[in-house]
Formats: C-alpha cells, sequence, structure tokens
C-alpha cells in the first residue's frame, strides 16, 4: 500500500502528537441513498476488528482490511466543513 500525505496532513499529525491512525469503514447516507460505504479516519488504535498495520515515518496505520483503493494508494487529506478540519482518506476504490 503506497500512503500519501497531502498538504499540510503530515504537519498537522506531527503537531497534534499522533502515533496511530485507523482507517475503518464508515456508512453514510444522502438523498434517501442510505448504507454508501465511506472510509472514515479515527485518532488510535483500534478497539476490534481485522488491520492491516502500515508505518509510516513513526506514524502507526491501521487499514480495516476489506477496504479497497484504487491502485493500491492512499492518500490522506483534510475534509473541510465550516470551522472544523477533520482528516479523511481520498482514493477508495468504490467498485
Amino acid at each position: 500500500m503506497k500512503i500519501i500525505f497531502s498538504k499540510g496532513t503530515r504537519k498537522y499529525i506531527e503537531e497534534k502528537n499522533i502515533k496511530a491512525l485507523t482507517v475503518d469503514m464508515g456508512l453514510t447516507g444522502c438523498c434517501g441513498v442510505h448504507g454508501i460505504v465511506d472510509p472514515e479516519v479515527k485518532i488510535g488504535v483500534p478497539d476490534v476488528g481485522t488491520y492491516n498495520l502500515y508505518k509510516e515515518d513513526g506514524l502507526d496505520i491501521y487499514v480495516n482490511k476489506t477496504l479497497r483503493f484504487k491502485d493500491d494508494t492512499m492518500t490522506f487529506v483534510f475534509n473541510n466543513f465550516l470551522f472544523t478540519k477533520k482528516l479523511a482518506v481520498d482514493g477508495y476504490d468504490y467498485d
């Protein structure tokens, strides 16, 4: 798995002293459609489940084994909404 950090994400992780991230399956709904899988980034080690562990410059990244990414590449980005900043990932393979 190739892991990319978009502009500012790596600095944010270092400033917040984050040592582990979990990328898991999140469910969203929109316009009457429910149950759309959208990867969710959480800070810390997962409680339970089956994950692949990737180590990237002192950061442990746990990725749910059922998630697939295009070209086996996951990019950490910011998901900005109003005045909040949240880590997210791009590259999920919806097929």
